[in-house]
This record gives structure tokens, sequence and C-alpha cells, in this order.
């Protein structure tokens, strides 16, 4: 369990390159769900391998990605990763955790979060963070496995252990002043788009 949470060292390599290939269609249906544009500045929240990072530079010009990870070898594969396809200027990407992220207020365009829900300790303080960092009217897209027929009792997220892990979220999401969309499902995998409303409190 924490592999799946924290991977790191040779068999952190090897779960990341397995959960980079099994997450394919998730990426590409996340990028699609994101609908990122130029000029904008991005944050993820767990890159991981940073294969999700380079889709969205390879598709967008002139614009800034962000992510923080709680682990040094993800770290190091991708930045090792981005650099190497030039993007050194366009990247900041640092060690971490959801619930502290070290930016600045309302500095993001757009956020997002695939196959990390379920390890955040308090989603509401997490998504507290979020809010802070992103532009009041900025746009968020969470992905995650669909744990409602039974999620392991190790996770530590409530909301994932729930039983209703779709419609919580849902509920949380729209608890911080966001309107939610839920787009077609990847595989087990359940996607929301969260847009923040002109009500959203930034504080």
């Amino acid at each position: 369990m924490f592999l799946l949470a924290n991977p790191s060292g040779l068999m952190g390599k090897i779960f990341g390159e397995l959960m980079e290939l099994t997450n394919a269609n998730t990426y590409q249906k996340v990028l699609q769900a994101l609908m990122p544009s130029d000029k904008e500045r991005f944050l993820e929240i767990g890159f991981g391998t940073g294969r999700f990072a380079e889709m969205l530079l390879s598709t967008t010009t002139n614009t800034f990605f962000a992510g923080i990870d709680p682990t040094v070898s993800m770290l190091q594969t991708a930045t090792t990763r981005l650099i190497d396809r030039g993007w050194d200027e366009q990247i900041e990407l640092k060690q971490g955790y959801d619930d502290s992220l070290p930016w600045e207020d309302h500095i993001f365009d757009a956020i997002v979060a695939i196959h990390c829900f379920q390890f955040w300790p308090d989603p509401d303080r997490s998504l507290t963070e979020i809010s802070r960092v992103l532009a009041p009217q900025g746009r968020m897209v969470i992905a995650f496995r669909d744990h409602s027929q039974g999620a392991p009792g190790w996770l530590p997220n409530s909301t994932s252990r729930s039983g209703r892990e779709v419609e919580n979220a849902i509920r949380l999401l729209e608890k911080h002043g966001y309107q939610t969309t839920e787009y077609p499902a990847a595989g087990s995998s359940r996607i929301i788009r969260a847009v923040g409303k002109e009500n959203r409190s930034t504080k």
C-alpha cells in the first residue's frame, strides 16, 4: 500500500512505468476535460512520471506547468523527462503534498489531480488549499478509481471509503463553490470537471 501512495526506489520506478501505461486512456480523457489553452498556468497534484505534463505541454504553447508530488523518485523522473524535451523554462516541479502548496494565491488557471484523491487524508483541507492557488473562476479536473464497490480500509481519504465516493466528492466540490460535471469514465476511472463560480470564496 505504501508503494501505491509513495512509489520510490527501483520498485517505485517500475510501478510508475506500469501506472503510466495503464493510465494512458485516463490521461487522454482528462486532457479533453481540461480543455487547455495557450498561455495558461497549470498545476498537477501527484504528477508521477510526468507523462500527463508531457502531453499537455506538447499540445499548448507559452504555457507554464507546475507540479507537486510526495516522492523524490517521481520528482527526479518527471523533471528529467520534461527538461530533456526542452521545457525547463516552462516547468516548476516540487516535492510536497496536496494540503500545503508552495505557490501564491490564485496563480493557476487550471489544476489536475489524477489518481491521487484517495490518498488525501483530509480532502476538505486539500480543496481549501487548492482553491487558494486557483483563480476564482478557474477549473479543476479530478480523476480517481471508483471505489464505490468497496474501498480498501487503509485508504486515508474518508470520501473514498464512504461507499459513495463519486456523489460525496461532487458534494464536497460544490461545498467549496464549484460547478461540477462528470465526464465519461475511462475504464474504472471516474472524471469530474469542476469550475469555480463567481461567488466562490477566494480566501
